[in-house]
């Protein structure tokens, strides 16, 4: 019967120590040994100057075989082993007088024959009198070894399938080599071999841990004799495999397949501080259990995968038709319904694997995590509602196998075979088209609305530009042709001419509108518009027009060409912000030396000027030349630019017969060619120029609503030798087209007041008085996409005199003619 510490204590020889007998010990040394043999926590305590260890009866587990030996003893007699890690922590608290601690502390302690490892949470304190003098040093320990090991082996238990598609051991083998490589004390050395299906022999390894090839070939036989004798269990390594700081025995565990059949052995060699006890064979079974788990579990949805494709194979003809012919995707798996289980496909359709982008046999067996992106959180609600319903529908984005985003509208229903086991069937509808649809819907919405709004205002400024520009031209007829003044006046009738057109820009992107298109001398029109491109460019950017040396002649929509060359301008100012230079050229060509188009427009063969626009910016990067002429694209900040300048030139120059071209080449700077239909010097002379603009006496009977536009236009017509009778709305003209007067040609505006348009008047007139020309004048049309083309002649506001009598004498001159 083992003696109690305390009858240790009282019986011990204390004398033949360095203590000296126990009545002359300190009061404050008996208080304290007195205490620890009264608590029931491991403590020990170490005095004098060799340590001498003085503990209760809970530390007796903590010496093992070496109590009661150590009772008594130095410290260094009973722990040589650890010495010089106690001695310098001693030396560290007796120093300091602080304590000393650490947690889950791995040492290497002889507790029978052999190092072992050790794990302590414990802490050293100095004893001290009462006159603070250190007496000596007190140890209190727990010991942790099983919690610490037991965490480190229980890792096991995470073990999952990483490639359940591959099947059997292939599924979860590089999951088992991660945790037990992680685990180098159970683990010091591992393998995993594949055994001959003939006789069981190992044959190549699939992985290896801290092993050479000399230490596979040299253990081999080894394993092969352990499982001649039955499999499981430890074996004596060969002297060749042996390696320091491992054990002298590997620890041998058979795998076998469901039919009991050996597949494989894992070997696994343990530090040599690891005890390969009871524990150590516990460990060995939780690894045997968790590999045959997932072995047989691999095995059984690899013979649910090969049944499926078996049973697919069996089905009826018109099921097979009806799953691979819908016009739908249809995908079909196994699942437990929950969302976060390995839903594996079992059979897609051939509409599902070309959306995917996949080999319909391909797609069989893999999980439902491939075709989704990581952390979308819709698939999760998806899952999780219909794990809840039974069945979920919405939209969700698909991974294709390119890695492409592909919008897809789902309907997935959960369901149970015969035999009880879970299925899901999925149809998918490739969204891609619609949503570029709904995109273009979108677009054609925001413009409608864009055009609304420009339209509401565009009628009310247009009239005040009309009134500004009849008199301008007032104001130059007043003027002789050598007043300074005169270029003051032409430089403003441009502005204003300019502001009508910026005003008209984004009605004339939104809805068809009627180009002013006319025959142009173009050398002297970029003369006469330099001043405002020059304005355009900037104080620091230098303009170089190259003559083209004699006149040439093109049919164009001046506004549009101003507005689009201004724009252009705009563009190279922004482009050249340290000052730069802008090029504007005129060559003659055919449709073979022109610029390619963006979009494969394709100009009639015919005679083409091309004016080149060229700059010494930055030029443009290929992420926007692709979408330079799309509405809305600009690289300007925010408020400085609409991105409609280049879509609207484009339409308008198109119209007009011609075109806009980017120059295929990249590089410094920007370069652009306008292409005009060309015009000979006799065509543009004998065109309808020679038709004189002033009347003779005609009537006209003129409708306006606007009192400024209404004086204005008045005064323009009587310089131009008609006479005007004003009403003002709709109604007041009927009542004098009914009466008798005399009535030559009637200009009206369009949008009145009173619920009577310009066009519904002309339609109440044509039954009045049949053979009565129109001209139609506004500065928008809302009925220009539902009233029959070319009607009534048109004049866009705003006008000018020069444009108010061409018309007027054009439209007299067909009645004439008649």
């Amino acid at each position: 019967m083992h003696k109690s510490n305390r009858t240790l204590l009282e019986e011990f020889p204390w004398h033949i120590t360095c203590l000296g007998r126990m009545g002359d010990w300190p009061v404050e040394m008996r208080a304290v040994i007195d205490a620890i043999m009264a608590t029931d926590y491991p403590i020990c305590t170490g005095w004098g100057e060799e340590t001498i260890q003085i503990y209760n009866d809970a530390y007796n587990d903590i010496f093992g075989a070496k109590h009661p030996d150590s009772f008594g003893a130095p410290l260094r007699e009973s722990w040589p082993e650890i010495w010089p890690f106690v001695s310098e922590s001693l030396s560290q608290v007796r120093e300091t007088g602080e304590p000393f601690s650490l947690t889950d502390a791995m040492l290497p302690l002889i507790k029978t024959d052999a190092p072992e490892e050790c794990y302590f949470h414990f802490s050293y304190s100095a004893i001290k009198d009462l006159t603070g003098d250190t007496l000596g040093v007190m140890a209190v320990a727990h010991e942790t070894t099983r919690e610490v090991v037991a965490r480190r082996r229980n890792k096991i238990l995470e073990l999952t399938p990483r490639s359940p598609n591959l099947g059997g051991m292939a599924s979860f083998s590089d999951g088992l080599r991660d945790i037990l490589a992680a685990n180098e004390k159970d683990c010091h050395q591992g393998a995993l071999f594949w055994l001959s299906s003939d006789n069981g022999f190992p044959l190549e390894t699939e992985w290896t841990i801290r092993c050479e090839n000399d230490f596979v070939d040299a253990v081999r036989p080894a394993v092969a004799a352990c499982l001649s004798r039955g499999g499981q269990g430890t074996f004596d390594l060969p002297a060749k495999a042996r390696r320091d700081g491992a054990a002298r025995q590997g620890c041998l565990i058979p795998i076998a397949d469901k039919n009991a059949r050996l597949v494989g052995a894992l070997l696994m060699v343990p530090n040599s501080l690891v005890k390969i006890d009871a524990d150590f064979f516990g460990f060995a079974e939780l690894i045997s259990q968790k590999v045959h788990t997932l072995l047989h579990a691999a095995e059984v949805l690899e013979s649910d995968i090969q049944a499926a494709r078996d049973k697919m194979t069996e089905q009826s003809a018109m099921y097979r038709f009806l799953f691979e012919n819908i016009r739908d995707g249809a995908i079909y798996t196994a699942t437990d319904g929950d969302p976060h289980d390995s839903e594996i496909i079992l059979a897609v359709n051939r509409r599902a694997s070309e959306m995917l982008g996949y080999d319909p046999e391909e797609v069989v067996g893999m999980q439902r995590e491939a075709f989704f992106f990581p952390d979308d959180a819709s698939v999760e609600a998806a899952l999780a509602e219909r794990g809840k319903e039974g069945f979920v529908t919405g939209e969700l984005t698909f991974k294709a196998q390119d890695g492409q985003p592909m919008p897809m509208g789902i309907t997935s229903n959960l369901f149970n075979l015969p035999g009880g086991e879970a299925r899901s069937i999925t149809i998918i509808r490739d969204l891609t088209a619609q949503k570029k649809q709904e995109r273009e819907r979108e677009d054609r919405v925001r413009m409608e609305a864009l055009a609304n709004l420009t339209r509401a205002i565009a009628h009310d400024f247009n009239n005040l530009l009309t009134v500004v520009l009849g008199g301008l031209d007032m104001l130059e007829e007043r003027l002789s042709e050598d007043d300074p003044n005169l270029a003051l006046i032409h430089n403003v009738t441009r502005a204003a001419e300019e502001a009508g057109n910026l005003t008209n820009q984004i009605i004339t992107y939104s809805r068809p509108s009627r180009r002013k298109v006319k025959t142009i001398e173009v050398e002297g029109f970029l003369q006469e518009i330099r001043p405002l491109l020059e304005s355009a460019l900037g104080a620091g950017n230098t303009l170089a027009i190259r003559a083209a040396g004699a006149s040439v002649y093109c049919r164009t929509d001046p506004s549009i060409l101003t507005s689009g060359l201004l724009n252009l301008a705009t563009n190279a100012r922004q482009a050249m912000p340290k000052g730069g230079t802008l090029f504007i050229g005129l060559s003659e060509l055919d449709v073979d030396g022109v610029y390619p188009s963006h979009d494969g427009y394709e100009l009639p063969a015919s005679d083409y000027l091309a004016i080149s626009v060229s700059d010494t910016g930055m030029g443009i990067s290929e992420n926007v030349r692709g979408k330079i002429f799309e509405p809305f694209v600009t690289t300007k900040a925010v408020g400085e630019g609409t991105g409609l300048g280049l879509p609207i030139f484009l339409d308008g120059i198109r119209e007009a017969g011609g075109d806009l071209r980017l120059s295929a080449e990249t590089g410094d700077g920007a370069a652009f060619q306008v292409l005009l239909p060309r015009v000979s010097s006799a065509e543009a002379t004998s065109n309808g120029d020679q038709i004189s603009i002033a009347g003779n006496g005609e009537v006209i009977l003129y409708v306006e609503d606007n009192a400024h536009v209404r004086a204005q236009t008045e005064v323009m017509l009587k310089e131009l030798n008609f006479v005007a009778i004003v009403a003002r709305h709709a109604r007041d003209a009927l009542a004098i087209a009914r009466s008798d007067v005399q009535i030559d040609m009637v200009l009206t505006d369009v949008v009145m007041p009173g619920g009577m348009s310009g066009h519904a008047l002309a339609r109440e007139l044509a039954d009045i008085r049949p053979d009565l020309p129109v001209v139609m004048t506004s500065g928008y049309d809302p009925e220009v996409d539902t009233k029959p083309a070319n009607t009534h002649a048109f004049l866009p506001k705003p006008y000018s005199r020069d444009e108010l009598g061409d018309v007027m004498v054009r439209n007299l001159g067909r009645e004439r003619e008649e």
